[in-house]
């Protein structure tokens, strides 16, 4: 019987960059060409929230939001110190496979391509102390796209470009 054993993996280029796959402790991945001298992931278990992902297809775009919950201060700390390093970043969303003795097989297989956007942390009191979380929102390329210019022509400026035409009179 076949075994399908498949993590993911979440990688933020800010400074310093952020790598996070979605099983426990740490995994090392062999080179490629996002990484060419191999990363070392840290691993965020079930509290790494990726959202369902859809192909940009016919022009549209999403926006989507990556969340971590169950984080240490540091963790906040830093998620606001950093601020500034990850708005703008770019985000892969890839994925790994590991045999029935979960030894990982091949490489990275990259699957999106976001742009970061807005990091947002909350500190929120519970029963049973605080719970803390991080989210992030981020934008495959298109969606970042500028509405077009609106232009507004004179009767100089048409004059300029076809000097017999009246239109703009």
């Amino acid at each position: 019987m076949a075994t399908y054993r498949r993590s993911y993996l979440f990688r933020l280029g800010s400074d310093p960059v952020c790598r996070l796959w979605t099983g426990h402790g740490d995994l090392d991945t062999p080179g490629d060409l996002i990484d060419p001298s191999g990363s070392r992931w840290s691993g965020a278990g079930a509290l790494l929230n990726i959202p369902a992902l859809r192909t940009l297809i016919n022009g549209s775009a999403e926006r989507v939001r990556f969340g971590l919950s169950g984080v240490s201060p540091e963790t906040m700390r830093l998620a606001l110190q950093d601020r500034a390093s990850v708005e703008g970043a770019s985000l892969r969303l890839g994925w790994v496979e590991f045999d029935e003795n979960w030894q990982l097989i091949g490489g990275v297989h990259w699957d999106w391509l976001g742009i970061a956007d807005v990091i947002a942390v909350e500190s929120s009191p519970t029963d049973g102390g605080r719970t803390r979380s991080i989210s992030l929102s981020a934008a495959s390329a298109d969606t970042l796209r500028p509405n077009p210019v609106l232009g507004f022509y004179t009767d100089a400026d048409q004059y300029k470009r076809s000097p017999t035409d009246k239109f703009c009179n």
